[in-house]
């Protein structure tokens, strides 16, 4: 099989898979990084090495648990649906995919479930990186995270944001590499989770790949053609934002505020407190130079929009 190169979540990842799933890593990561670029991510302790082989099953694919027991202190981490698994080595930077032929057509499978859930695994459990449930977006080079709890409106709002001409580094997780010196959040911004509702009131979306989420009232979108040039793997952010439905303003943000907010997403997996400290030392250094602000959403997506614009080009 031959081996390729390419960038995910800001990792260097070298990836083997046989020709039959070329289709899959091509939708999960696009095109290869080209040879003079395969170093592109020097703040990565290592090459992330992905293999997929493939395997016959008859079994349905099922929900695994969110995170596996044990997930933070096992050697090795095991994400199984039942048809597919990934099994997850964080000390060399492993990830091993044995992917049901049933399931080459099902990117909630080997997206959303395994690879996608292996990368963030990886994350958490580094020492030089963290991870924040944020998506991000830049209008005219300005960029904002974007985060809020589930169900109040994160994925729409940065989905919105890429209908009106915003550049898209994400909606669900962004990453943080601690030893990259610009600042950056890297994301996935190749696909999203959205409202069934939302992909079909775009005409643009009619023949985009969206499959739905079990037991999830959401989508897994892959953005068509029409969106590549304003899909970004990462942004600087000069704000972070906060969202909620408890009023229609924009209200600062204290710092610590901000940080207790986000501490059960860049803490997980950290068993060591001075980590702990490493990470959290990292994120209030980048908020302390950014607007951080609590969003107050309304029902008129163009008005929170154009909120947003406004308050990134003031």
């Amino acid at each position: 099989m031959r081996e390729d190169r390419y960038e995910f979540y800001g990792y260097r990842v070298a990836c083997t898979a046989p020709p039959e799933a070329e289709a899959v890593i091509g939708r999960l990561f696009g095109a290869p990084l080209p040879p003079d670029d395969a170093a592109r991510s020097p703040w990565t302790p290592d090459t992330v090495h992905l293999s997929i082989e493939l395997t016959d099953t008859d079994r349905e694919p099922v929900p695994p648990p969110y995170f596996p027991e044990h997930w933070d202190i096992s050697d090795e981490v095991v994400l199984d649906t039942g048809s597919s698994r990934a099994v997850i080595t964080p000390a060399r930077w492993t990830v091993r995919v044995t992917l049901a032929r049933s399931d080459l057509d099902n990117p909630i499978v080997w997206g959303r479930w395994l690879v996608e859930k292996a990368f963030l695994v990886l994350t958490l459990r580094s020492d030089r990186h963290y991870g924040l449930h944020a998506g991000a977006l830049s209008v005219d080079g300005r960029a904002a995270l974007v985060t809020a709890d589930s169900g109040v409106g994160k994925s729409t709002f940065t989905a919105w944001g890429l209908f009106k001409g915003a550049d898209f580094a994400g909606e669900d997780a962004m990453m943080r590499h601690i030893d990259d010196t610009e600042g950056r959040f890297w994301g996935h911004p190749r696909c999203a989770y959205l409202d069934p509702a939302l992909i079909k009131s775009r005409p643009e979306l009619a023949d985009a790949p969206a499959t739905p989420v079990p037991a999830r009232d959401k989508s897994r979108i892959e953005w068509p053609a029409l969106y590549e040039g304003r899909l970004r793997p990462a942004v600087r952010p000069r704000a972070l934002l906060v969202l909620t439905r408890d009023h229609e303003t924009v209200r600062p943000l204290p710092v610590e505020a901000a940080l207790d907010l986000c501490r059960s997403d860049f803490a997980a997996g950290k068993e060591s407190p001075a980590v702990r400290e490493r990470v959290e030392s990292d994120l209030r250094a980048l908020l302390s130079g950014m607007a951080v602000v609590e969003f107050g959403l309304s029902a008129d997506l163009d008005a929170n929009f154009a909120r947003l614009a406004a308050m990134l080009h003031p």
